[in-house]
């Protein structure tokens, strides 16, 4: 499809290539960013100065400079280098569950500048929900002194169905009242800055996908296992969502069924077997343990996937069929426990040899730290009639 570009259209794209560059860069020169985007030097150097002027951007020194000499350009000259401006804009990242809430602001040197989490005492409710995570973000305004106005973005990684498009939880039945609800919406209200909401597992995905083990790969497949089964498909930088803008709905995958009453009526999936809760009913049939954490404490891997041979069949199964639709170029799997992490690698590495298996232990500040990536991604992305050229 052909787009009518407007002037205007193209400087906005150019100015939001040439920031990106600056931001994902400790300090980057007038000279690098024409090489590296084919913009005329005329061009640049205009940009430079517009986004210097807004205080996006500013002169470094050459202390800042990595070890080693610095390069003249062709006339001789040393050149001119350029930091991102930390204080002018910042992103808060969120990350929820009926366990509790964690929250990250970072600036835009992409420096976490405040983080937080707190525990529900009770289950909660959508209202005790919604009233926490607002505590949460207005605190960390307040202790960083940063305004709301100052705002790029927040985003919400949230447990269950997300629409990523409406920010509405399509379904999360562990959170009384959240289903069917735009988070979006809500907190747009009252911090007047654009929200994103995504899948946490997707979210995770992402972050470790741009910082975490799976950097060096083009794909990652990321599968959290909590109170259920989530997962998350990053490829080439993109978050994978189907046609209804939610991302991988993998834990009402029909496993161990027979009958087809059974496939229909959802009996047997895969978070009925391999979540946090089958799991540990199986392994307290044969020792004395209250809790994942004695798990981990008190039990090996081996006398783990010795009671868990089935449930490892059953989850390796699945990893397997999701490798062969989305042919990932690793894999990542993620719990709250260590033991039971291991244990889910184990299985995908024994189903598939040849794949880069992963496994760590879930962190939310990690997790928010993936959400406020995400803001940025945002911040930057240039619409289908903003596409850059000289």
């Amino acid at each position: 499809m052909n787009y009518a570009l407007r002037s205007n259209d193209i400087r906005q794209a150019n100015e939001k290539l040439v920031l990106s560059l600056v931001f994902q860069n400790k300090l980057i020169s007038q000279s690098q960013v024409v090489q590296i985007t084919g913009l005329k030097a005329p061009t640049v150097f205009r940009i430079f100065a517009k986004l210097e002027e807004a205080g996006f951007i500013h002169p470094c020194t050459t202390e800042q400079l990595p070890d080693g000499p610095v390069e003249s350009d062709r006339k001789g000259r040393r050149p001119s280098y350029y930091c991102a401006e930390h204080s002018s804009g910042y992103a808060v990242g969120v990350d929820f569950s009926s366990i509790g809430v964690s929250v990250i602001l970072v600036d835009f040197g992409n420096r976490v500048i405040h983080q937080n989490s707190s525990e529900f005492s009770d289950s909660p409710d959508r209202g005790t929900t919604l009233a926490l995570i607002e505590s949460m973000i207005s605190h960390a305004l307040s202790e960083t002194k940063v305004d709301k106005s100052a705002l790029l973005g927040i985003c919400i990684a949230a447990p269950g169905v997300v629409d990523t498009e409406s920010g509405v939880i399509l379904e999360y039945a562990r959170i009384d009242g959240l289903s069917g609800y735009s988070l979006r919406d809500h907190f747009e209200e009252i911090f007047e800055a654009p929200v994103y909401v995504h899948n946490n597992a997707s979210v995770i995905a992402s972050g470790a996908y741009y910082y975490g083990a799976a950097r060096v790969e083009d794909s990652l497949l990321a599968v959290l296992v909590r109170f259920g089964v989530g997962a998350g498909l990053v490829s080439h930088g993109e978050i994978f969502l189907n046609g209804t803008n939610t991302a991988l709905e993998v834990g009402r995958t029909a496993v161990c069924s027979s009958s087809i009453e059974d496939v229909v009526g959802n009996q047997s999936t895969l978070e009925t077997v391999v979540a946090e809760s089958p799991l540990l009913r199986r392994l307290q049939e044969h020792y004395p343990v209250s809790s994942w954490t004695e798990v981990d404490e008190q039990l090996t891997s081996s006398q783990v996937n010795e009671v868990l041979e089935a449930e490892r069949l059953t989850f390796a199964m699945s990893v397997r069929n999701l490798f062969h639709i989305f042919h990932p170029d690793a894999i990542l799997l993620i719990s709250r426990y260590a033991l039971l992490s291991e244990f889910l690698a184990d299985a995908a590495r024994k189903a598939l040899p040849e794949v880069r298996v992963l496994s760590m232990v879930y962190d939310p500040v990690q997790a928010c730290y993936g959400a406020t990536d995400i803001v940025f991604q945002r911040f930057f992305r240039v619409t289908p009639t903003q596409t850059p050229r000289s």
